[in-house]
C-alpha cells in the first residue's frame, strides 16, 4: 500500500493518522531523494562527458588531417588566359609556372566532292538500256563477258560465254553458274541479279564478300553495256591505317552513300555528311571528316573523286605549341598530359598564356578553422557547465570534475608548442591566432593565415608535419597524440565516465535497498496505526458511554 495508507485510517480515532504517516515517510525519504538528485547529476555528467569526448574526437580528426603530408601536396592550377587553354594538375606536382604558346590547333582531316543539284542526285548512275523485259532477247550474236573481282583468296578472273538471243534472265543464270565464278566451296564470287533502270532492265553484278574491310571491287573488261558492277572505293585513317572498302550499287544517290559509310560496322574513323554551301547551282556536296584530329587520322581516299580540304597541300593536322620555348606537336588539342609532369592541359585557341601550379590551401584552411572553432566550442561547453548557475542556484555539473575542467588549459599549452621550422613561423600563433584572456577562447585572423600560406608554405608545412630529417615532431602529431590519449579507453573522458557510471550503479543499488527498507517499515507502521486507530476508537466509544452515564446520573440528582 502506498506510504502505508489505509482508506479508512483515522475514522475510528478522528485523528489525521494518514497525513501523519505520509509526513513521517516524507522525512524518512529525504536521504533517498538526496541520492536521487545525486543520481540525476551523475546522469547529466555522463551525457556531458560524451559531448565533450565527441568534441575532442572532432579536434583529433582535424589534427590528424593536418598531420597528413598528402594534404599539403594538394595543388591548384591557374591559367592566365582561359580562352587559350585549360589545365588540371595532380597532387604533389612541383610548384612552378609554364609559358604556353599555341601556334596551331589540331584539326580533323576532311574531303569534299563537287557540288550536285540535290541530295538524291545519283552518285553512280544506272546504265542506259532499251531492254524493256527481263525475258527479252538481249544479244543478237555470241559474245563473251569478262570481269575480275577482288576476293580474300586473291583476284579472280571470270569469263562467261553468252549465246546469241539470250535473255537477261538466261545471262544472269549463266554468270551465277559459271565454273570460273565458283569457289572450292561451291559458292559464287559474284552474284548477278536483275534490276530496273529508268529506261529498262539491266544486270547488276555484286560481290558475295560482305566484309567491307576487304576489297571486293569488280572490274568489267569485256561485255555488253547492259551489265553494271557495283562501284568500290576505299578510305583509311592515317598512312599506316587499314583500308575500309565501300560498295556502291548502280543508282546510289549521294544520300545513300552517306548512309552506307556511316552505318558500316567497320567504320570507326570517318563521318560522312551532305552539306549545302548555299550556292545557287549545285549546292550539295558529299563530305568525309575524320572522327579524330591529327596526322595519324588523316583520311586517304582511293577510287573516288573528292577534294581535300583540311590538310590540303600537306598542311599539318597536328597541334603545334611550345612550353617554355620548347616546341611540341600532338595529335589532339585535349588532355595533353605527356609534356609537363603532373599537368594535363587542353588547347582552345591560338595565343600565349601562363600555366601556374600553386599549393591548394582550401582544405588546410578548413581544417585549421575547424580546429579553432571546435576548441572554442569545447571551452564554452566546459566553462558553462563548471560555474555556479544563478537560475538553478547550484554549481555546474562539471564544477567538481577537475580533470575535465583542466582540458582547455592543457590544449592551450599544446597549441602554444614551439616548433623549430628554421623560419619565422614556429607556432600556430604565427598563423594569425590569438588567445582571448577573458574566456580562454582563440580568435583567428584569416587574412594573416592566407599570408602565411602564400609567403612561407614550406614553413607552414614543417610547423604541422615536422621534419623527419631534423628529427622534429610536428604540431599536428603532438596534438593528435595528446588527443588520442585523452579519448582512448584509458583517457580522461572514459575514465571519468566509468567512474561516474560506477557511482551511479552504487547509488541505484543504495536507493533500491533504502526504498525496500522504507516500504517494509511503513508497511509495519501502517498496521500499527490501524491498530492505534481502532484502539482510540474504542476508547472514544467508552468515553462517550461513561459521559452519557455521568450525564444521566447528574440529571437524576437535580
Amino acid at each position: 500500500m502506498a506510504l502505508g495508507s489505509v482508506t479508512s485510517l483515522g475514522v475510528g480515532s478522528g485523528f489525521e493518522l494518514q497525513t501523519m504517516l505520509e509526513d513521517f515517510r516524507a522525512i524518512d525519504e529525504q536521504p533517498i531523494n538526496l541520492k536521487k538528485t545525486a543520481e540525476t547529476r551523475l546522469e547529466n555528467q555522463i551525457s556531458e562527458f560524451d559531448t565533450i569526448n565527441a568534441k575532442l574526437i572532432q579536434l583529433k580528426s582535424s589534427a590528424l588531417n593536418l598531420s597528413l603530408k598528402s594534404n599539403f601536396n594538394e595543388r591548384e592550377m591557374t591559367v592566365s588566359d582561359e580562352e587559350i587553354a585549360q589545365a588540371t594538375v595532380q597532387t604533389g606536382t612541383e610548384l612552378s609556372s609554364y609559358s604556353l604558346d599555341t601556334q596551331r590547333l589540331a584539326s580533323k582531316s576532311s574531303w569534299q566532292s563537287a557540288g550536285v543539284e540535290a541530295q538524291d542526285s545519283a552518285m553512280y548512275a544506272k546504265p542506259i538500256t532499251s531492254i524493256n523485259t527481263s525475258k527479252e532477247s538481249a544479244v543478237s550474236e555470241d559474245s563473251t563477258l569478262t570481269f575480275t573481282v577482288e576476293h580474300p583468296t586473291g583476284t579472280k578472273e571470270i569469263q562467261v560465254d553468252i549465246a546469241a538471243g539470250s535473255s537477261l534472265e538466261e545471262i544472269a543464270l549463266a554468270i551465277n553458274k559459271s565454273s570460273s565464278n565458283l569457289g572450292e566451296d561451291g559458292n559464287s564470287y559474284v552474284t548477278a541479279g536483275l534490276a530496273s533502270g529508268d529506261n529498262g532492265y539491266y544486270i547488276r553484278l555484286s560481290s558475295t564478300n560482305e566484309e567491307s574491310s576487304q576489297n571486293s571491287q569488280i572490274v568489267l573488261s569485256q561485255g555488253p553495256d547492259f551489265i553494271a558492277p557495283d562501284l568500290t572505293f576505299s578510305y583509311k585513317a592515317g598512312a599506316a591505317g587499314a583500308s575500309t572498302y565501300v560498295s556502291v550499287p548502280p543508282g546510289a544517290t549521294y544520300q545513300d552513300v552517306v548512309s552506307i559509310v556511316n552505318n558500316d560496322k567497320n567504320n570507326s574513323s570517318i563521318s560522312a555528311a551532305l552539306i549545302n554551301d548555299g550556292s545557287s547551282e549545285n549546292p550539295w556536296s558529299l563530305t568525309f571528316t575524320a572522327d579524330n584530329t591529327g596526322e595519324e587520322n588523316r583520311i586517304f581516299l582511293t577510287n573516288i573523286q573528292m577534294t581535300e580540304k583540311q590538310g590540303a597541300e600537306n598542311a599539318s593536322l597536328n597541334a603545334a605549341f611550345s612550353i617554355n620555348g620548347f616546341e611540341y606537336q600532338r595529335q589532339t588539342n585535349d588532355n595533353i598530359d605527356d609534356v609537363v609532369q603532373g599537368v594535363s592541359f587542353g588547347l582552345k585557341k591560338v595565343g600565349e598564356t601562363e600555366l601556374t601550379v600553386t599549393s591548394s590551401t582550401e582544405d588546410l584552411r578548413t581544417e585549421i578553422i575547424s580546429l579553432i572553432d571546435t576548441f572554442n566550442e569545447l571551452v564554452n561547453q566546459i566553462d558553462s557547465n563548471s560555474k555556479f548557475s544563478t537560475k538553478e542556484e547550484e554549481n555546474g555539473i562539471l564544477s567538481d570534475v577537475y580533470s575535465v575542467k583542466s582540458i582547455p588549459s592543457t590544449l592551450l599549452s599544446l597549441f602554444s608548442t614551439s616548433i623549430n621550422t628554421g623560419g619565422e613561423i614556429t607556432s600556430i600563433f604565427n598563423l594569425g591566432l590569438d588567445i582571448n584572456k577573458d574566456d580562454g577562447s582563440i580568435t583567428l585572423d584569416e587574412k594573416k593565415l592566407d599570408e602565411a600560406f602564400n609567403s612561407a608554405p614550406d614553413e607552414v608545412a614543417d610547423l604541422f608535419l615536422g621534419n623527419t630529417d631534423k628529427e622534429i615532431k610536428g604540431l599536428a602529431d603532438i596534438l593528435n597524440d595528446s588527443l588520442q590519449n585523452m579519448t582512448n579507453s584509458f583517457g580522461i573522458m572514459n575514465t571519468e565516465k566509468s567512474a561516474a557510471e560506477a557511482k551511479m550503479d552504487r547509488l541505484q543499488n543504495s536507493i533500491e535497498e533504502a526504498e525496500t527498507r522504507l516500504d517494509k517499515k511503513y508497511e509495519i507502521l501502517a498496521e500499527d496505526f490501524v491498530r492505534l486507530d481502532s484502539f482510540i476508537g474504542q476508547m472514544n466509544n467508552q468515553s462517550d458511554y461513561l459521559k452519557s452515564v455521568i450525564d444521566s446520573f447528574n440529571n437524576s440528582q437535580e
